[in-house]
């Protein structure tokens, strides 16, 4: 049996931060009791472009994107798209010497 989906006419802007990966994404009530939530979110690419920076993940930021992109860009909100830009999946796999691509700013 499927559950439940209502879309609303919430805007995302009022739930989350702007680097959230559901800033654009549509706020729906979910299940039969009426959860609210988003539509699920979807991997895009993230393009290379010549101002990306480069950087190792250190023993201090292993298992931590959310370290490194606080470094990186003066916040956290960009982790998840470290993770997606270095094709990486599972937080298990952002270990210590890997280099990272770190997407250009100006793209977020």
């Amino acid at each position: 049996m499927a559950n439940n989906v209502t879309e609303t006419n919430i805007n995302s802007e009022l739930l989350v931060s702007t680097g959230s990966r559901y800033i654009n994404n549509t706020v729906i009530y979910y299940g039969d009791e009426n959860r609210m939530t988003f539509y699920t979110w979807k991997r895009e690419d993230i393009p290379e472009s010549p101002n990306d920076q480069f950087t190792v993940i250190t023993p201090g930021t292993e298992y931590r994107p959310d370290l490194v992109s606080r470094q990186a860009y003066g916040t956290v909100d960009f982790w998840w798209r470290i993770m997606v830009a270095n094709q990486i999946w599972d937080i298990w796999d952002f270990k210590s010497g890997i280099t990272l691509r770190l997407p250009d700013a100006i793209l977020l």
